[in-house]
């Protein structure tokens, strides 16, 4: 079973709780992916978001086939009361409009979309009982599904997949904080003690897949919803409308539920020019900002209109149809991969669970 994670229970969170537009615009009855975009409806234009999404990444011809696509939108605001009744009216239509909407009547806007992505894995599960993986990613990024789903086919039948771009962290549920977050491991142990991780309650250190693409396999994220652990962190989390609360570090509590399964398993590293902020210039190679190229499935911070089209012609233009049908490989393969890796064994309790 899983560890129970620090704190008692909270207000009590209608779960799963939707109210979307008639049939499935974007969705269809048996998807291979079930893919949830989180949109906060509390910042800026999140109707406009939604349209340039529609109007480019949810044109490829898979969505509405192979990959079913949800807008995860929350009703209530950060202090638990209704969002405007206004714009209730105008999400209410455009669900109705488009068909392809999760409205979470239960679960508040923050600044973090932590309690929308726990509601879209638990609601996406009994939606799609048959989809092989439950992603989620965010409104101010292109997902290239045509490339998503060719990818994800390799792994069609494997058990507890679970796939991103990874970073490390430690979590403190007590305060909802997160410590030590760095590129690698070894940063991570070493960030851990300067900032007295353990001593304050943190549970790592540990990978998690980034939140512009988190793929989950059905059996695994079936597994996480199912754990006490989720359902207590989601009633803390909405409860606690005042510091410490839930506000920062949504990627970073999914990976956590993970790291704490039983199983010696971990996100699979795609690396950071397959998942990467999208960059023009990128006069720094240091970082995870990158232009579209070959190798592009998401490109994350994506600004405006303008850019969102751009994005869509560019990597239209740069990825064929013969790349699209490419492998791309993963820069960490597997949990051995990862612990044969420098002295990762003596700071990763992972490791513990490989053959020796």
């Amino acid at each position: 079973a899983a560890a129970a994670l620090p704190g008692g229970a909270g207000l009590a969170v209608q779960q799963g709780a939707a109210a979307a537009g008639p049939g499935l615009a974007t969705g269809a009855a048996s998807p291979f992916i079930a893919l949830g975009i989180v949109s906060n409806c509390m910042w800026q234009d999140s109707f406009e978001r939604r349209r340039w999404l529609r109007e480019t990444m949810l044109t490829h011809p898979n969505v509405g086939s192979a990959v079913a696509v949800r807008f995860v939108v929350a009703l209530l605001q950060s202090d638990l009361s209704a969002i405007p009744a206004e714009m209730r009216s105008r999400l209410e239509a455009e669900a109705a409009a488009h068909g392809d909407m999760l409205l979470l009547p239960s679960v508040p806007e923050r600044k973090s979309p932590c309690l929308k992505t726990m509601a879209w894995y638990r609601w996406a599960l009994r939606a799609y009982p048959s989809a092989s993986f439950l992603a989620k990613t965010d409104d101010d990024a292109y997902v290239h599904v045509p490339k998503l789903e060719h990818n994800l086919r390799r792994f069609s039948g494997r058990p507890r997949v679970y796939i991103g771009s990874t970073l490390w962290g430690s979590y403190i549920t007590q305060s909802f904080e997160a410590c030590a977050r760095r590129m690698g491991p070894m940063m991570c142990a070493g960030g851990m003690k300067e900032e007295r991780c353990v001593e304050r309650g943190a549970i790592g250190p540990y990978p998690y897949a980034v939140g512009m693409l988190q793929v989950l396999s059905h059996d695994l994220a079936s597994w996480m919803v199912s754990q006490p652990n989720y359902a207590e962190f989601e009633q803390r989390a909405t409860a606690a409308t005042r510091p410490p609360m839930m506000d920062h570090g949504e990627d970073m509590v999914i990976g956590m539920f993970l790291y704490l399964s039983p199983w010696p398993l971990m996100p699979l590293h795609w690396g950071w020019d397959k998942l990467h902020d999208l960059c023009f210039k990128c006069e720094r190679t240091d970082q995870i900002w990158r232009p579209i190229t070959k190798q592009t499935v998401v490109a994350h911070h994506i600004a405006n209109e303008e850019i969102i089209h751009q994005v869509h012609r560019n990597i239209s233009r740069v990825c064929d149809a013969s790349c699209v049908q490419t492998d791309l490989p993963f820069e960490v393969e597997s949990l051995h991969d990862l612990c044969s890796r420098g002295r990762i064994r003596d700071v990763y309790s992972k490791c513990a669970l490989l053959p020796k």
